[in-house]
């Protein structure tokens, strides 16, 4: 087990926290409406944006691996020209606004992205988005939204049932990839002037495929956000996920979790994340804001496979940290230029010493 007691504890404490913010969130709205009947507003918009990017590590390999592509080593393992690449993110965004319920807005919003890595297209993908936001009020809101992404590939790994017929060999190495859907609801509401709380509801399911479906999993979590504005030019936001992976961990007819003897994912976890913004004084009439981003998260392994049989996730505990800086600045009206710096790290601690 890779989880202690007390850690589980933690969990119906989480729900019950849930609930409350419902409840509060349910209980702040003023949902009043005008009585009076007037002619539906309709109107569009569209959002075009242009984004590059540079990538020092496209497959968030450690340093053990990268010594190793740079050496020439693992035949296989590495269908990447190089380990860093340019990021090229065009995304178009179409909007439509109409006022279904009298004074309040119904926004419908349809998005495509697409992330071209330059140099080694096997990583670039796509994602599809769809939401539907309600006003309830002018301080109240809810939301839900679905995306898609077709194809994501994560890295080469081996197939370890391929192992036993062709042996530690090159061919063993398969590409890792899924598909995704992901389902999300939120309710928010302003209270007093400027104090926002958003409570966040996810469920998605990952797809993999044929050589990895014990990794095919359905994730559960919710999300709470507080935006608190300071001044008129600063705010501050913090936020609390919670994670519930469960995972497949099977991939043969007539198997069970139980029963097989391939890799359960299956995991929890915590993160916590903390933002600034500041919106400095106009250059020359044009507007301009930084904003720095913290995100701290705990991920605990389930697994009750033993080390022997799993040693990639039994008593793995990952620490993951990140941190972006962004910088914004208003060229025209509707036109903006934005430079950002985002690290990700991460720390994992497994019982297995291969690991």
């Amino acid at each position: 087990m890779t989880k202690t007691s007390g850690h589980t504890g933690f969990v119906n404490m989480r729900f019950l926290l849930l609930v409350i913010m419902l409840l509060v969130i349910a209980v702040g709205q003023t949902a009043g409406q005008d009585s009076k009947t007037k002619k539906k507003k309709k109107y569009f918009n569209g959002t075009f944006s242009f984004e590059t990017a540079y990538d020092d590590n496209i497959l968030k390999y450690s340093q053990k691996y990268l010594d190793r592509f740079m050496n020439n080593e693992d035949e296989g393992r590495f269908n990447i020209e190089t380990y860093d690449d340019l990021v090229i993110n065009p995304a178009l965004e179409l909007g439509s606004y109409v006022n279904i319920f009298k004074k309040q807005k119904t926004e419908f919003t349809l998005k495509f992205s697409y992330n071209a890595f330059v140099v080694n297209n096997i990583k670039s993908w796509s994602m599809f988005y769809l939401g539907v936001e309600q006003n309830l009020s002018k301080r109240a809101s809810f939301k839900f939204f679905y995306s898609y992404i077709p194809e994501f590939y994560v890295r080469h790994f081996r197939d370890k049932d391929w192992v036993p017929i062709y042996g530690y060999t090159p061919q063993t190495f398969v590409p890792f990839s899924f598909s995704k859907d992901n389902y999300g609801f939120w309710i928010q509401n302003t209270f007093f002037k400027s104090t926002r709380i958003r409570l966040y509801l996810y469920y998605a399911e990952y797809f993999h495929n044929s050589h990895f479906t014990e990794y095919d999993c359905k994730n559960y979590s919710y999300r709470l956000q507080l935006n608190q504005k300071v001044t008129k030019n600063f705010r501050f936001d913090f936020s609390y996920e919670f994670l519930i992976s469960d995972a497949k961990g099977y991939d043969q007819p007539g198997e069970t979790k139980e029963t097989s003897d391939d890799a359960d994912a299956s995991h929890e976890g915590d993160e916590f994340g903390l933002g600034l913004s500041y919106k400095f004084p106009d250059i020359k009439k044009h507007d301009n804001d930084l904003s720095i981003d913290v995100d701290y998260a705990v991920r605990y392994y389930t697994t009750d496979n033993y080390v022997e049989l799993d040693p990639e996730h039994a008593g793995r505990v990952d620490n993951m940290l990140s941190y972006a800086i962004k910088y914004r600045y208003r060229l025209k009206k509707n036109m903006y230029l934005t430079a950002f710096y985002r690290w990700n790290g991460r720390d994992s601690n497994t019982e297995s010493p291969i690991n």
